[in-house]
């Protein structure tokens, strides 16, 4: 069925601009069971898009992301990032998770230089960086509070922080709204895209919602159930800046909702 795609056979590559992450032939297996994950995937990302990738619950996202970051080895291919191959995580790319990832014993405001401290920055811009993030995402007056002390939707404002204040490249998402109620999904949704027409940034958002790809992406990624395949790479002919809401109104939301409903549902060729 024709739809609304930038091309059919993505794995083929990407006709780009500047490329920021190249996937190519990406093969991961997990040894227990002899489970293939991807099988050979290609992908090119743009410099300073927002790529979302949907795909059916298991059919390895995370691990995708996580091969991205250098946090697991691939068993076959090579990802590369800005044109040198990944093998560890590095200094300009920066990984929001679903669960937060915060340390509990660290208040919000020690939290947030972590990354900063680690990375060997002086106190004055450790201390002028943290100040200004979480302001961005909204969190002054809770910089003394601990994440037991706060809501979902607060502590993943503080992770967003965290890897904000890094001040990265690449952004690598895996799910960051996934577990925050629906109301506060939007609200946090709303920001991230106040917060990417500030300053953009090269971003993969991992999501199973299809609204929420639609929302954040440039691109839209389809990937089929495992082992991952590429189904589908759609464009969101939807201007910037955006709003959830103004998503939801223009015409071409229902087109590419339901387009990437039926590319879910329907078996790979």
């Amino acid at each position: 069925m024709d739809g609304p795609s930038e091309h059919r056979g993505a794995e083929r590559g990407v006709n780009a601009q500047q490329t920021r992450i190249s996937v190519e032939r990406a093969t991961k297996r997990f040894s227990a069971g002899g489970l293939t994950v991807f099988d050979g995937l290609d992908l090119a990302v743009r410099d300073k898009e927002a790529l979302c990738i949907l795909g059916p619950s298991g059919c390895g996202k995370t691990t995708l992301l996580r091969t991205m970051h250098g946090l697991i080895p691939l068993d076959g291919g090579r990802i590369l990032i800005d044109d040198a191959v990944v093998s560890a995580p590095r200094r300009n790319v920066a990984m929001v998770f679903q669960h937060f990832g915060l340390m509990p014993w660290k208040r919000v405001r020690e939290n947030v230089a972590y990354g900063l401290e680690l990375a060997g920055l002086p106190k004055a811009t450790t201390d002028e960086r943290v100040e200004r993030y979480i302001e961005m995402v909204g969190l002054r007056g809770f910089e003394r509070s601990y994440p037991s002390q706060l809501s979902g939707g607060m502590q993943q404002r503080a992770g967003l922080a965290r890897a904000l204040a890094l001040e990265p490249d690449i952004l690598l998402m895996d799910e960051p709204f996934g577990s925050l109620d629906a109301l506060t999904r939007e609200i946090l949704q709303d920001e991230l895209l106040r917060i990417y027409q500030l300053m953009p940034r090269t971003m993969v958002f991992i999501t199973h919602s299809i609204e929420e790809a639609i929302a954040m992406g440039d691109r839209i990624l389809v990937l089929s159930a495992r082992p991952a395949r590429v189904r589908e790479l759609l464009q969101v002919d939807i201007p910037r800046p955006r709003t959830v809401d103004s998503v939801i109104a223009h015409p071409r939301f229902l087109p590419l909702r339901d387009h990437c409903w039926r590319l879910l549902r329907e078996p790979a060729a």
